[in-house]
C-alpha cells in the first residue's frame, strides 16, 4: 500500500460520534479547515489557542447541527489517535496522558498539533492531493447542500482524478522504519526531519538538487523526468547522518531500470565516469541494457561516495 493510500484510508476512518444517524462534523471540519491552510502554504502545526479554538467553532456554527455550545478541543486532542495527527507542547507527559485534558492545560502548554511529519511531507510534494483530500472529506461527512459552499470558502478546487503513485519506493513496509527513526530523532530540526522524509519518499530537496546536478540521466540520456529516480550512491540505510543522507553529492539522477542495476550492484561507477559492470551480469543482459563504455566525469564531491559504493554494493 502506498503512503498516499494510507493516508486516504486513515482519513476516512476517522473516529467520529453520530446523532441522529448523522456523523459528528467536528473531526471532518478541522481537518478540512487544516488542508485548507495547507494549501495556502501554512507550516506543519497549528497553535490550538490562537489557530484553531475560533476558526473550528465558527465553522461548527455555519455548517454543523444547532447546539448550545461547540466541541473545539476534542477533536483536536482525539484526531491523534486516528493515524495521521500529531500533538506537540511543552509538557511530553502531558501528550502522553491516556486522559484528556482542560481545555486551560491545552492553553497554558501552548499545544500545537497537525498532520504528522510523513503525511504532511507528502501533500507538500503532492499538492493535488490536498483538493483530492478535500473532496473525500465533504463527501463522506458532509450534508449535499453544503458542498459548494464550504469547497468555495476555503479555496478547494474540483479535483482531477488522482493518480496515485505505485512505485516501490512509495511502499509504507519499505518506508515506515526509516521515517519512525527521523520522526523519533529529537537530535534534527524539524526543517531538517522534514526534508529527511521528503528524501526517504522520493520528493523534495534531495531529488530537486540531484537535478541541477544531473538533468538527464548519465547513463541513458533520459531527460523526462517522471521515469528519472534520484538515487543515493551510499544508500540511505547506511548513511551515518543527515547531512549524507541529504548531500546531492551522494546522488544521481537515473532511469529506472539504470536505479535497479546500481542499486542492487550490478553496475557502478569509476570517479571518471567509466561504467563498471559485474562479472556476474550474464552476457546476454548486458548486451541487451547497451550500456556506454563511460559517462559524464562525475564530481569529485561524490567520490568518497562513489568509493563506499565500489567497494560495499558493487559485485565486482
Amino acid at each position: 500500500m502506498t503512503i498516499a493510500k494510507s493516508l486516504r484510508q486513515k482519513i476516512a476512518g476517522m473516529k467520529t460520534a453520530w446523532y441522529k444517524k448523522a456523523p459528528a462534523l467536528n473531526k471532518p471540519l478541522l481537518v478540512l479547515y487544516v488542508l485548507s491552510q495547507y494549501k495556502k502554504g501554512h507550516e506543519r502545526l497549528f497553535l490550538f489557542q490562537d489557530e484553531i479554538q475560533y476558526q473550528l467553532r465558527d465553522l461548527l456554527k455555519r455548517y454543523g447541527p444547532k447546539r448550545s455550545s461547540y466541541e473545539v478541543l476534542m477533536p483536536f486532542w482525539r484526531l491523534k489517535h486516528d493515524g495521521f495527527w500529531a500533538l506537540e507542547g511543552t509538557d511530553p507527559a502531558l501528550l502522553k496522558s491516556p486522559e484528556e485534558p482542560r481545555l486551560q492545560t491545552v492553553l497554558d502548554n501552548h499545544v500545537l498539533g497537525g498532520f504528522d511529519v510523513t503525511s504532511f511531507s507528502l501533500i507538500q510534494n503532492q499538492k493535488s492531493l490536498i483538493d483530492s483530500l478535500a473532496k473525500q472529506i465533504v463527501e463522506q461527512y458532509l450534508p449535499e447542500e453544503f458542498h459548494s459552499a464550504l469547497f468555495l470558502e476555503l479555496g478547494f478546487e474540483t479535483p482531477e482524478p488522482f493518480e496515485v503513485d505505485e512505485s516501490p519506493n512509495d511502499r509504507i513496509a519499505l518506508l515506515q522504519t526509516d521515517i519512525d527513526i527521523i520522526t523519533q530523532d529529537l537530535s534534527i530540526d524539524e526543517t531538517t526531519r522534514t526534508a529527511l522524509i521528503q528524501a526517504r519518499i522520493g520528493q523534495g530537496y534531495f531529488r530537486a538538487e540531484c537535478l541541477g546536478l544531473y538533468p538527464a540521466c548519465p547513463v541513458t540520456g533520459i531527460t523526462f523526468q517522471p521515469l528519472l529516480k534520484a538515487s543515493h550512491i551510499k544508500p540511505w540505510s547506511s548513511c551515518q547522518t543527515a547531512k549524507e543522507r541529504l548531500d546531492p553529492h551522494n546522488g544521481l539522477m537515473l532511469a529506472a531500470h539504470i536505479d535497479t542495476l546500481f542499486d542492487s550492484g550490478w553496475i557502478s561507477f569509476a570517479n571518471e565516469g567509466d561504467v563498471l559492470i559485474s562479472n556476474r551480469l550474464d552476457f546476454g543482459t548486458c548486451d541487451k541494457l547497451n550500456l556506454p563504455q563511460k559517462i559524464i566525469e562525475l564530481p569529485k564531491l561524490s567520490f568518497d561516495y562513489l568509493s563506499w559504493h565500489r567497494e560495499y554494493v558493487f559485485k565486482g
